[in-house]
């Protein structure tokens, strides 16, 4: 009876030893992948809905991509990322048949590198004091003055700086009857090409027989450089 419960006991035990080796070598490394997996699926799902919305994101730009390049491409136009001096010349020549003006000479001055506006602050008027009024004297009518507008503010961009954007000054001598002098002069400020007007000066014809005036035009063209693009390239 003794040797039969010892051979149950030890029966039992071995089964035991069994399950729990099953479990261990078994059942747990497989239930240990499956919620491996399942936390795997769930960040590849996760992965996935991010990018479907980049896509989205980027389908809904891309149907703005052909407005913007057109934008662009007018930008670069107006501010090129060379001189394209003969470009801007041809302009000129087609103003001035436009407009009924004639061009006596142009000047392309040196290029300059552009500088920064620095905003001034304009110090608070210090204190002083009023004098005392003489009890005889009457007081005497206050004026009130218009008030002075208020300056823009200044408006920059970090990414334009000396080492890439750049100014060519240039003269345009014309002349012509004065209406059309100044018809010439706004073709050019919105005309392809940025040109900004710094001068405007007129006089009368050197000669008696000619009609009109003489006038030059001085301003300003610009050039943004490709990066990578040095100064010395524009000179």
């Amino acid at each position: 009876m003794d040797r039969n419960r010892l051979w149950i006991i030890g029966t039992v035990a071995v089964m035991l030893v069994v399950v729990v080796a099953g479990w261990f070598l078994g059942i747990q490394p497989q239930l240990n992948a499956a919620s491996a997996a399942s936390q795997n699926l769930t960040t590849v799902k996760s992965q996935n809905a991010a990018s479907e919305r980049q896509l989205v994101a980027l389908k809904s730009d891309f149907k703005g991509m052909g407005e913007l390049t057109k934008k662009v491409t007018s930008l670069r136009k107006s501010v090129p990322s060379s001189a394209q001096l003969s470009t801007f010349v041809t302009e000129i020549d087609s103003l001035s048949s436009q407009y009924g003006v004639a061009v006596k000479t142009i000047t392309v001055s040196d290029a300059k590198a552009y500088t920064p506006p620095v905003t001034v602050v304009a110090p608070a008027p210090g204190a002083t004091p009023s004098p005392t009024p003489s009890p005889s004297a009457s007081a005497a009518p206050v004026v009130v003055g218009p008030v002075a507008p208020e300056a823009p503010a200044l408006v920059t961009n970090p990414k334009i700086t000396a080492a890439n954007f750049i100014a060519i000054p240039i003269d345009v001598a014309i002349s012509g009857p004065y209406s059309n002098v100044l018809n010439f002069v706004k073709g050019l400020q919105t005309g392809q090409r940025l040109f900004l007007v710094t001068n405007l000066t007129t006089a009368p014809p050197s000669t008696k027989t000619a009609q009109g005036v003489e006038a030059t035009v001085k301003g300003l063209v610009y050039v943004l450089l490709a990066q990578g693009t040095s100064t010395a390239g524009t000179k």
